[in-house]
């Protein structure tokens, strides 16, 4: 038994040091890193259940190697739980903020777990599980990570599906495509610190006479992820390299070891040059690097500010942070008004540019130094390791030969966490590393040891103990398997096949088996609660008169379900602004048909502007819903405020101007939407609001230019086509009128209002009748806040979410 028990801790962490950087799968909604989680998780879990298992059934003794470095390991383990305990979002604390999913609590002790495992189970002789054995596997899977990543960049991939008729995922036709990370910039800082340790692995022989087969695989490595970085040409992955290496330089010199120093000075050489500029980016055949799509990520300035207001906010983020995977939380809570200048203000961003500042918001100052402590003890201790055998004539050379690209490998780890956020790939390789030096040390510093062979009553303790360690991981499994099926049902919900996304009703069921399984996600309720409000809507576009009792009864479920479900997410996540968010954009999109919407909208909403004050967007749709209770002065006061968080916000200030033209100052009105024009010609609503006020000012010729203008780009824009035959009318331009609203009649067919005015002006172009028609109003005034494709007055469509 005990043999069996070594193998699937062998095994386990062959596995798992294997696959992790290769391992994706197409059926969740986010491939690589829920992924890599699973797999961390189960595999460290089985491996460590076996090493406990073989202590207590086998050795019938606790056995724990005494490591310097044990202490620090659980002291930062200790703090990171003690933050999810605290969280403001417990939900993305324990199982990782939705769509990053490594930055969670259960991530950081699988990662502890693998620790432990390998510094208690692998060793530098040539025994399995080795130093040795583990550091080629990770080589080898790091060598096909490299294949698959070429493969996508020069478009392999699609050339086997169109030669092989293959259905390969969609995932794979993507030229940014790597199983190490969900972005190229993620593989680049992979590659530079796996680069980093194969020039120490070189600079330091393992044996002076190994075989030549090593160096070819080491160079041919460096050389092909050297290549990679060229086409990628990421800063700091160049950062990294650069840093790194002169530092290696830099100690062999001192140690007196300058053997093979080209290969590191040629890489720093190559780093410099593409830190100051990027010489291949005009050369011919090289449009391949500069056509790769770039991740999107929080710039540093913004990262350590939006850091440092998290941790100064409060004591307990003082001490303990927001909670792990709350970084989102943070960017939405204490992002300045400056950053709405940003290309990317929209974007609610779920990561920083730099992992110690992730460390600061979401650990605290407790994190951080929990996290320093843990970094510069190991750097000490590898140091002193690497000194003393350095300086002794040990016939046990191999230790120096690890220790010392293990210690470079985590020097460049260290400085790509000042750069880079951590993914599952990068993290799961500083925790690897960290374990294999430990195992590289080799100093016998003892074991702590507890023996009950000789007492079976404490054996007796330890088996039941073990027995429900066993059924917790068990149950662990269970829900996991829960988690796994509810997101693949997520993903089903919206997956394109031949084109298309899923009908409603697939959709639907698709969101209540996701939530079902996993009732804690509120990104799978949101989903939810928006499919419900759509359905809804899809019904309500017809009359009112046409609809069956059935139908209508079915509309209100789709709304009561709707609100149910968006409450509910907010209830859970209490402190997520797209729970508040979303249940203010369901009753904004209600109040119509629910009395009552209105004002649970704004409190929504104004919840929504309490955890996100920089957001004009928010402050706008407060503004609108103001304006629904005819409460001029208080939607006036949003649209400023919104106006003070971002100056040019296209639909705070179309929204003014409504105001205004409600307030009857008509020409200021239309002065403001004209510079907005002005500004961002390709504004569809302002152009269609301006043609509006044209319209209203008696300046019939502009209206039916900008009508025009916005029937050409959005052909169908029903209340922009409504008001240029409202305009033609006005001119007497009946044709004209009659072709327009019979497109509308297509956009919208069964529309009561539409078929009247074309019956009405078809008369009044019947030459054989001159019986006077009835007289149209010059006064009649386009649609103002109708959703594209609705016109009817009676019944507008609300906005969509």
């Amino acid at each position: 038994m005990g043999k069996i028990l070594d193998n699937v801790i062998k095994f386990s962490l062959y596995l798992v040091v294997f696959l992790l950087p290769l391992f994706w799968l197409p059926f969740s909604a986010e491939a690589f890193e829920f992924n890599k989680q699973y797999l961390l998780f189960f595999i460290v879990t089985i491996a460590f259940l076996a090493w406990l298992a073989k202590m207590v059934l086998v050795d019938k003794e606790i056995r724990l190697k005494k490591t310097p470095f044990n202490i620090p390991v659980l002291i930062f383990l200790g703090v990171a739980i003690l933050s999810a305990i605290f969280s403001v979002d417990k939900i993305s604390s324990l199982l990782g903020f939705y769509g990053r999913f490594s930055d969670g609590l259960i991530s950081l002790l699988s990662l502890g777990g693998l620790y432990f495992l390998i510094a208690n189970n692998v060793s530098l002789r040539e025994k399995s599980p080795s130093v040795n054995s583990l550091l080629r596997l990770f080589l080898w899977s790091t060598f096909f990570v490299i294949l698959m990543s070429y493969f996508s960049i020069f478009g392999i991939w699609t050339k086997i599906q169109s030669s092989t008729g293959l259905g390969l995922p969609q995932a794979l036709m993507q030229r940014t495509f790597n199983p190490a990370s969900g972005s190229m910039e993620g593989l680049a800082i992979f590659l530079s610190v796996v680069i980093v340790l194969l020039v120490g692995l070189l600079l330091i022989r393992i044996r002076e006479n190994q075989s030549r087969f090593k160096d070819i695989f080491y160079y041919f490595l460096i050389i092909i992820s050297l290549v990679l970085l060229l086409v990628i040409d990421f800063m700091a992955s160049w950062i990294v390299l650069g840093l790194t290496l002169l530092f290696f330089i830099l100690v062999t010199l001192w140690k007196r070891m300058p053997r093979r120093l080209l290969l590191p000075i040629g890489i720093i050489v190559i780093a410099i040059v593409f830190l100051i500029t990027s010489p291949l980016k005009d050369e011919p055949g090289w449009d391949l690097a500069k056509n790769l799509p770039r991740e999107q990520v929080l710039d540093q300035g913004n990262s350590w500010q939006i850091a440092f207001r998290a941790v100064t906010d409060n004591v307990k983020n003082g001490f303990l942070g927001s909670g792990l995977g709350t970084f989102s939380y943070d960017f939405s809570k204490f992002k300045s008004a400056e950053f709405n200048q940003n290309n990317f203000w929209f974007t609610r961003f779920d990561r920083p540019s730099s992992h110690f500042t992730e460390i600061i918001a979401t650990l605290g100052f407790l994190g951080l130094l929990s996290y320093l402590f843990l970094i510069g003890f190991f750097l000490i201790i590898s140091w002193l390791f690497l000194t003393a055998k350095l300086n002794t004539q040990s016939k046990d050379y191999q230790i120096t030969n690890y220790q010392l690209p293990l210690l470079m490998g985590f020097v460049a780890l260290v400085v790509g966490q000042f750069v880079y956020y951590q993914n599952s790939t990068l993290a799961f390789v500083f925790w690897l590393i960290l374990g294999l030096s430990v195992a590289s040390w080799q100093r016998d510093s003892g074991e702590l040891k507890y023996s009950f062979k000789d007492f079976s009553e404490m054996g007796l303790v330890f088996s039941v103990l073990l027995a429900i360690i066993t059924l917790g991981f068990f149950g662990t499994y269970f829900f996991g398997v829960k988690f796994y099926m509810a997101d693949c049902y997520y993903h089903f919900s919206s997956q394109i096949q031949d084109g298309q996304i899923p009908d409603l009703n697939t959709r639907i069921q698709n969101l209540e088996k996701a939530v079902s399984l996993s009732p804690w996600r509120i990104e799978y309720r949101i989903a939810e609660a928006r499919t419900y409000l759509e359905d809804a809507l899809n019904e309500m576009r017809e009359p009112v008169a046409t609809i069956a009792e059935q139908d209508l009864v079915k509309i209100q479920n789709r709304v009561a379900k709707a609100i149910s479900e968006a409450k509910t997410a907010s209830q859970i996540s209490p402190n997520r602004v797209v729970a508040w968010e979303g249940l203010g954009v369901i009753y904004r999109d209600i109040r119509t048909v629910a009395a009552g919407a209105t004002d649970w909208g704004i409190k929504s909403f104004e919840r929504a502007a309490l955890l996100e004050p920089a957001n004009p967007v928010i402050y706008t749709e407060l503004g609108k819903l103001y304006l629904v209770l005819e409460d001029e002065q208080k939607a006036r006061e949003y649209f400023q405020k919104a106006l003070e968080e971002k100056p040019d916000y296209a639909d705070a200030i179309i929204q003014e101007a409504l105001v205004l033209e409600r307030e009857d100052i008509l020409e200021e009105a239309i002065a403001r939407l004209e510079n907005l024009i002005t500004r961002e010609p390709w504004n569809i609503e302002a152009h269609f609001q301006l043609g509006r006020l044209y319209y209203n000012a008696g300046r019939i010729d502009e209206a039916i230019e900008l009508f025009g203008v916005v029937a050409l780009l959005v052909p169908q824009h029903s209340n922009a086509l409504y008001s240029l035959g409202v305009a033609y009318v006005a001119q007497d331009r009946i044709p004209e009128a009659i072709l327009v609203f019979e497109r509308v009649l297509e956009l919208n067919p069964g529309n009561q209002d539409v078929i009247q005015k074309l019956e009405t002006l078809k008369r009044q172009a019947e030459p054989e009748e001159p019986e006077e028609q009835e007289e149209q109003e010059e006064s009649e005034e386009p649609e103002e806040e109708e959703e594209e494709g609705q016109v009817e007055p009676e019944e507008p469509a609300p906005s969509e979410p």
